[in-house]
């Protein structure tokens, strides 16, 4: 489904002009894999609730043990509209809070991509 895969890995066939946006990030040391994939799941939920195609990667090579949170829209104007959307959800503003508080990741970089059609 996700027409752009991160870190350019492309699976062929599957381009067709859609944009892309995510965030790296890596674990906290110690046991917090349980609780942030819960927040996670949490945060996919809110995104897919305002038309994110939302996917979740574990890095494998080069920046092995970094995770990447990404969310697909068909065109720049969905990814618009889904920022707008999610940026004035009061439960996103909420999760926001929480993920801060909870302190099991921290960010490594933000992408936004344009998928080129070739």
């Amino acid at each position: 489904m996700a027409a752009v895969r991160l870190l350019a890995v492309a699976s062929p066939g599957e381009c067709h002009g859609a944009d892309n946006a995510s965030v790296c990030f890596r674990t906290t040391p110690g046991p917090t894999c349980r609780p942030l994939l819960g927040l996670i799941k949490e945060s996919a939920d809110l995104w897919r609730k305002h038309g994110a195609q939302v996917s979740v990667w574990s890095v494998q090579m080069g920046e092995v043990g970094n995770m990447v949170f990404a969310c697909r829209f068909d065109s720049s104007a969905q990814l618009g509209a889904t920022l707008d959307a999610v940026n004035a959800d009061p439960a996103f503003a909420a999760w926001r809070v929480k993920n801060i508080k909870a302190g099991l990741a921290s960010w490594v970089r933000s992408n936004q991509a344009y998928e080129i059609p070739i």
